[in-house]
């Protein structure tokens, strides 16, 4: 028994917009969905707000995204003194914050060693410096990155994390 004329039309006609509304609705699920990229930036200052009787200025060291406000798995700072400041130490972290922020005392040079870690998801950004306050006719960030030799001076220190390797 044949088919009769023009069935094969008509499936045609019933199948092709049905696939195209599965296709609509499946593609999202297949090429994931577009996510803002993170760029987790450290940023350097010092505020003129004194700390105590014996340091006039208060260091303030934050991550934050450079783009957006998204909430990060991790967020972390941590300085270590150098020099007249060994033994010293400062650090806070959070989970599922949008920033995180950090104070000590300063007063005409202190140097540390300063680490920033910032997750989200699988990528890992880290920076890692040491960096050297210091009060010239204004405050300076002397600073020299992990595996260099020399340093930089900046008037105002702000840097893009550099995303590590899986």
């Amino acid at each position: 028994m044949a088919a009769p004329v023009g069935a094969l039309q008509h499936a045609v006609l019933v199948a092709v917009p049905l696939a195209l509304v599965v296709l609509i609705f499946v593609t999202p699920g297949l090429i994931g969905h577009p996510q803002s990229p993170a760029i987790p930036i450290l940023s350097v200052g010092v505020a003129k707000q004194p700390w105590n009787a014996t340091y006039n200025e208060t260091a303030v060291l934050y991550v934050r995204d450079a783009l957006s406000n998204p909430l990060y798995d991790y967020l972390a700072i941590n300085v270590t003194g150098l020099g007249n400041y060994s033994g010293t130490s400062w650090a806070t972290s959070g989970t599922r914050v949008p920033f995180v922020l950090l104070k000590f005392p300063v007063n005409a040079t202190r140097i540390a060693n300063v680490t920033a870690v910032a997750i989200e998801g699988r990528a890992v950004y880290q920076y890692n410096a040491t960096i050297e306050f210091r009060f010239d006719q204004g405050w300076v960030f002397r600073v020299t990155p992990e595996g260099d030799l020399s340093y930089r001076d900046y008037p105002v220190f702000s840097v893009t994390m550099r995303r590590e390797a899986p």
